[in-house]
């Protein structure tokens, strides 16, 4: 009887979380270069309609000033955040366990967070969560929430290329 629960609780899980995985797809990777680039930002992303206009969204105003690349969040760990400018890594949150264990890794493995900016979709729109030093933003994936989550990432990406003029 003991290992018929542990099977039955084993299937729930896989079952969550394969659940969890068909509402998340990968995004189309591409490198928008910008000879007279101003600074350099990676986007490490997952996708689903809010957060694809949210990465829509910061492309289109920074790509004039920008060279900007778009790689899928499972190479979130590939990536030396000292080679940008700005690193936006676009998440969801795992059910209740905060960052997931890609970004929680890429986290831990890299002192230099001070360009990275994190926006998670939640959906506890008051849900708010940090880990290494890194406060995200979060949001639930309501259209309402676009403009105000929108606002918060673009503060956040100024706000670093601040700092970055004043230590040059």
């Amino acid at each position: 009887m003991k290992n018929s629960s542990s099977i039955t609780w084993f299937l729930v899980l896989a079952h969550i979380f394969l659940s969890f995985y068909s509402c998340t797809r990968g995004v189309q990777e591409t490198r928008l270069p910008n000879e007279d680039r101003l600074f350099s930002m990676i986007i490490a992303s997952d996708s689903s309609e809010f957060k694809d206009s949210i990465r829509e969204r910061v492309i289109d105003k920074y790509r004039h000033a920008a060279s900007i690349e778009i790689v899928n969040i499972k190479k979130l760990n590939e990536i030396d955040p000292m080679e940008y400018d700005v690193v936006l890594i676009i998440d969801t949150c795992l059910a209740w366990s905060g960052f997931n264990p890609a970004l929680n890794t890429f986290l831990e493995n890299n002192e230099q967070k001070e360009n990275v900016v994190v926006f998670m979709t939640a959906g506890d729109p008051d849900w708010a969560y940090s880990y290494q030093g890194v406060d995200a933003i979060t949001s639930a994936s309501v259209v309402e929430n676009e403009d105000v989550t929108f606002k918060e990432i673009s503060e956040q990406i100024d706000q670093i290329l601040i700092d970055k003029h004043k230590n040059a």
